[in-house]
């Protein structure tokens, strides 16, 4: 797949974590397996859910993950912004999905990607142009 990527918070999660090995290491071989023409893409939003589930939920040090952000720093980061949040509340409401996943799919929009890679939505699916791809599913597009 030729594109720009946008990576949900359940990918990077799952890319560092210790209790489930084998979705890391899917998440890991799918992001470390994009061709140098793909362009890894995240937003504000998703650096803030990353932060707060491996601190409070996963209770990794502070210090540990500031420093897997910074690793991850050469991804280009969306800034949600007004014109993000307002495209979020149209996409919610088109799609019937939540406004975190809506903002999700904004921010990806924003900055022209082509996929969403996530779990939370059904592989395949397209949503305002933008095709979801689980990192766990057979890629067949």
């Amino acid at each position: 797949m030729i594109g720009k990527f946008f990576l949900d918070t359940n990918v990077l999660v799952y890319m560092f974590s210790e209790s489930e090995p084998d979705k890391r290491a899917d998440c890991r071989q799918f992001v470390n397996g994009l061709d140098i023409g793909n362009q890894v893409v995240w937003s504000t939003q998703v650096i803030q859910e990353f932060y707060f589930a491996l601190t409070k939920k996963f209770r990794k040090d502070p210090i540990e993950v500031k420093s897997s952000i910074s690793d991850l720093s050469s991804f280009q980061l969306v800034v949600n912004n007004f014109d993000t949040i307002e495209r979020a509340i149209d996409i919610q409401i088109l799609n019937k999905i939540s406004f975190w996943d809506a903002l999700i799919i904004s921010a990806a929009k924003q900055a022209n990607c082509n996929y969403l890679l996530s779990e939370d939505l059904s592989h395949g699916q397209l949503i305002a142009g933008i095709r979801v791809v689980s990192p766990f599913e057979k890629r067949d597009f």
